[in-house]
């Protein structure tokens, strides 16, 4: 859902860079700019829709169950409900009030943690607009659009890292919650496969694999 708009705009947008590479004759020139001003309001038409359906997907974080393992074959579908119950195979487990709070303290984390990457994915779709809007202005300029790309990549260092960043930051104690919860709920533990490395690997490499 959310995930395809974005793909879909930010698709738009490289589409859109693409036409503001620099082009010979004044015939190259005028149908590139054509072809940029054309990319970029798909693209801010796909920003709105964005905005929509990410508003949708954050209101969901907070109201409805999460799922747990979809990816991991064998198991059956696990979710975690807003008050921090475990259901697996759309069943509620037996729990206790401090495996409740166990698991609401998780989910707390896993919801923080979504949070940031869907806020990760938009301003990523929002930075690819101005990119878009920065080559088209140095393609109208003369300048073929060559120093749009540069600029860009500064703005992405400025803009997106920090973001990263403190989506990474969070993982130790989303790491500490579902340790907790696993050894407190043994239908749980097969769930729990995030590790050190998950942690590692966000801190070290950017890469958010959970």
């Amino acid at each position: 859902m959310t995930t395809q708009l974005l793909r879909t705009l930010l698709a738009t947008t490289l589409l859109t860079l693409a036409a503001c590479q620099p082009s010979t004759g004044n015939g190259g020139l005028a149908q590139g700019i054509n072809q940029a001003q054309k990319g970029l309001q798909k693209a801010s038409e796909e920003m709105e829709n964005a905005r929509q359906e990410i508003a949708q997907a954050q209101h969901k974080l907070d109201t409805e169950n999460m799922s747990l393992g979809d990816s991991r074959p064998g198991l059956p579908k696990a979710e975690v409900t807003p008050a921090g119950e475990l259901l697996v195979d759309g069943k509620p487990v037996a729990m206790t009030p401090a495996q409740k709070a166990l698991g609401l303290a998780y989910r707390t984390q896993l919801q923080g943690v979504a949070s940031d990457g869907i806020a990760i994915g938009m301003e990523g779709a929002r930075l690819g607009i101005d990119a878009a809007a920065a080559a088209l202005k140095g393609l109208m300029n003369g300048d073929g659009g060559q120093a749009a790309g540069k600029q860009t990549e500064a703005i992405a260092r400025e803009r997106i890292q920090p973001q990263v960043a403190r989506l990474c930051a969070r993982l130790p104690a989303l790491l500490q919650a579902q340790q907790a919860w696993a050894a407190a709920q043994p239908e749980f533990r097969p769930y729990a496969t995030m590790d050190q490395s998950d942690v590692d690997d966000c801190k070290d490499k950017g890469i958010v694999n959970l």
